[in-house]
C-alpha cells in the first residue's frame, strides 16, 4: 500500500500506453492539475482473490474513444445532467456523501448495520458479517483500480469540457465505476447472509450506479461493467463463506 501512489515515470508509461493503443489518455482535471490517486492500488493484495485471478476477471476493454459509441455515451451524460431532476441530483448527493466520508464502502456497512441489528445477531455472527462484506469491498477496490489504470480511460469532461459535473469530479481514470464495483459486490454479499432483503439489496446497488451518470462522472458502460466486475469479484468471497464452517 505504502507504494500504490506510484511516480511520475509510471504516470507518464500509464498515459503513454493508452496513447499508444489510441486512445484519449486520461488527464487530471483538477486545476491545477494532480498525480491520479493510487495507481498501483490494483497491486495490493486481496483477501480472496490472487493476482492472476484480478486479472483474469479484468473487464473487457471500454468503448474506443474515437468510437460512436463513446461519442453517443457522452452526449448522454451531458444530457442527463443538463435535464437533472431534483429526485435525480438528490440520488446523486446521496451516493456521493462528501469528500473524505465513507462513501461507498462506509454507506453499505451502514446498510449491513441495520440488518444486522434487525436479526438480533450475536457478536460472533455480527462480525463474521463485516468481516465477509468487507473483504470483499477490498477486493473490489483492488480488482478495480487495477482496471482503472490498465485502460486508462478519461472522464466524460475530460472528452466534453461543456459537462458540468453535479458532484466532485474523482482524481483517476472512469472505467470501471468504482461504485458500481463495490456496490455490485456488497449485494451479492448481503444477499448471501440476508436472502429476505435481495430486492432491496439489488436496488441500491442499482442507485449507487447510476448516481454516477446523474453526477456527470461515468458513463453508462463504466456503470455496466462495474456491476458485472462487482459480482463477479463477490463470487470468491462467497466461495470462502461456503466453505468457513459457520451454520
Amino acid at each position: 500500500m505504502k507504494t500504490a501512489g506510484g511516480s511520475a515515470v509510471l504516470w507518464k508509461a500509464l498515459a503513454d500506453s493508452a496513447t499508444a493503443r489510441g486512445e484519449v489518455a486520461w488527464v487530471s482535471q483538477d486545476i491545477p492539475a494532480r498525480p491520479p490517486m493510487l495507481p498501483l492500488f490494483g497491486q495490493v493484495r486481496a483477501w480472496n482473490m490472487t493476482p492472476a485471478n484480478i486479472v483474469a476477471e479484468r473487464p473487457p476493454p471500454p468503448p474506443s474513444t474515437a468510437s460512436q459509441q463513446m461519442k453517443d455515451e457522452t452526449a448522454e451524460v451531458k444530457r442527463t445532467v443538463e435535464h437533472l431532476t431534483s429526485a435525480q441530483l438528490a440520488i446523486a448527493q446521496k451516493w456521493n456523501d462528501g469528500a473524505g466520508t465513507y462513501s461507498p464502502p462506509g454507506h453499505w456497512n451502514d446498510v449491513a448495520l441495520e440488518y444486522v441489528r434487525d436479526a438480533n445477531m450475536s457478536e460472533v455472527r455480527a462480525a463474521r458479517v463485516f468481516a465477509l462484506l468487507n473483504m470483499a469491498m477490498l477486493d473490489a477496490g483492488v480488482a478495480c483500480w487495477e482496471a482503472k489504470f490498465h485502460y486508462f480511460n478519461p472522464r466524460p469532461s475530460q472528452l466534453d469540457p461543456s459537462i458540468k459535473t453535479e458532484i466532485g469530479l474523482p482524481n483517476f481514470p472512469s472505467y470501471t465505476s468504482g461504485h458500481s464495483t463495490f456496490s455490485a459486490a456488497s449485494s451479492a454479499i448481503l444477499t448471501y447472509l440476508f436472502p429476505g432483503g435481495a430486492t432491496s439489496f439489488a436496488a441500491m446497488r442499482d442507485e449507487a450506479g447510476i448516481s454516477r451518470l446523474y453526477g456527470g462522472i461515468h458513463y453508462p458502460s463504466d456503470i455496466e461493467a462495474g456491476k458485472l466486475h462487482g459480482g463477479r469479484v463477490a463470487g470468491y468471497t462467497l466461495t470462502f463463506a461456503q466453505s468457513d464452517g459457520s451454520q
